[in-house]
């Protein structure tokens, strides 16, 4: 009969031999990433600067591999455990396809911030914080980063950065962090939203930020109703007074995937085109962007804010 000490010598044989499985997949796996990078150069050259990294990143294909690993995982390792493994892995083949850079605002009394963008993007990533929103939203326009990581926007903003994402030719929302389990971070608990200019495509469980200008004055509940008989599921309202108009700017959070831009009454999906009509006509509709919803804690069988 074999000794304990026989038995955990074997069992660690096997788990070697595992580790170089593991380690052989993987770097088949950098092999593959680097021949994705070469077909998209034949289709849209990459340089140097951290702006064309949005001309590789595919932020719905990487949440689309997330939510099918963690479908079809069991076993004791924890599911935010396998989230955080395939996030360092994917931000680390981002790098091996060409240059990127993360932007992240990150005051001193708010670090969770930088711990939820180093935990999405990878910890080899080069990040840069910022103490002001703006100066974040000014990396990504003039390119020196790839992606900037905002707050979550709140209903009492003074002074909201999402407005600055209606100029012509501004960056988009394209993500909502932390996208898996918070886990460790300092501070009180974070949300943030990812803005940059990567396209933005559908996961089949996403949700969608409109910016509504009125020309007119209109309550809360009643651009509420029109939200809803339109056939859109409100999320989330927050508006802002600017001193120079006649009415409030609206942001407005809907379920669902809806592409980035101005909308016309004369095209586009029936549910944005129906807002144009009735007690928004000559209302400005544009969407500032869309992000994949978030794994739920019930996903993860972890305690997360939803």
């Amino acid at each position: 009969m074999a000794s304990v000490e026989e038995k955990l010598a074997a069992l660690r044989q096997e788990i070697d031999a595992v580790d170089h499985q593991l380690h052989d997949l993987l770097m088949r796996r950098c092999e593959l990433a680097v021949q994705v990078g070469k077909v998209k150069a034949e289709r849209q050259p990459v340089g140097n600067n951290p702006a064309e990294g949005a001309k590789f990143i595919r932020p719905a294909r990487e949440a689309q591999i997330l939510r099918r690993l963690v479908a079809r995982h069991n076993g004791k390792l924890p599911k935010p455990v396998i989230v955080r493994l395939w996030r360092e892995l994917i931000s680390a083949l981002l790098q091996v396809e060409g240059p990127f850079a993360v932007a992240v605002y990150s005051p001193d009394s708010e670090p969770g911030f930088w711990d939820i963008a180093r935990d999405h993007y990878g910890s080899r990533v080069a990040v840069t914080g910022f103490d002001r929103v703006g100066m974040v939203l000014g990396a990504v326009q003039d390119g020196t980063a790839t992606v900037g990581v905002v707050p979550l926007p709140r209903e009492d903003d003074s002074d909201p950065w999402w407005r600055h994402l209606l100029a012509q030719g501004s960056a988009h929302v394209m993500g909502r962090l932390p996208f898996g389990d918070a886990g460790n971070h300092r501070g009180s608990p974070v949300e943030a939203l990812v803005i940059g200019r990567a396209i933005n495509e559908p996961t089949g469980h996403d949700r969608s930020l409109l910016v509504i200008e009125p020309n007119q004055e209109i309550s809360r509940s009643t651009l509420k109703a029109a939200v809803t008989r339109a056939g859109l599921a409100p999320t989330f309202f927050s508006a802002w007074r600017s001193p120079h108009a006649e009415a409030d700017l609206h942001l407005v959070e809907v379920e669902g995937f809806y592409p980035t831009g101005r909308l016309t009454a004369e095209g586009g999906d029936a549910p944005l085109a129906s807002l144009l009509q009735g007690q928004l006509d000559g209302a400005r509709v544009t969407v500032i962007g869309s992000y994949a919803v978030p794994f739920s804690g019930q996903e993860l069988g972890a305690g997360r804010r939803g």
